[in-house]
């Protein structure tokens, strides 16, 4: 089995991380491509109109609320029982992907 590998370079930062656990998975990008382009949306209408399950979407838009690029309209721990709607943090999405780019480009 092949080991995962952490890059061992200064300009490897937490935004990179987050940026290559954001943008290199399929499904995160099809959830942040439907909110870029539909606003904001419950997870029903997230499941309805991607690729995934239910608990596959819930477990991205987790992942993709912690790294900023996702907002939700009802904090966490207040949501039982509510249809929190989730929209895509544009400002954030660009500050991760500067940060790839700049670790992909810049020597």
């Amino acid at each position: 089995m092949p080991r995962i590998t952490q890059p061992h370079d200064a300009a490897w930062s937490a935004a990179v991380e987050a940026a290559v656990a954001t943008f290199g998975n399929r499904s995160r990008n099809e959830i942040l491509r439907f909110l870029t382009a539909n606003g904001p949306a419950t997870r029903g209408d997230i499941v309805a109109a991607v690729s995934a399950g239910e608990p596959s979407v819930a477990k991205h838009l987790t992942a993709l609320e912690d790294a900023g690029v996702v907002i939700v309209d009802v904090e966490p721990g207040r949501r039982h029982g509510r249809s929190p709607r989730y929209s895509a943090n544009a400002v954030r999405i660009k500050e991760l992907l500067d940060a790839h780019l700049s670790y992909l480009l810049e020597k």
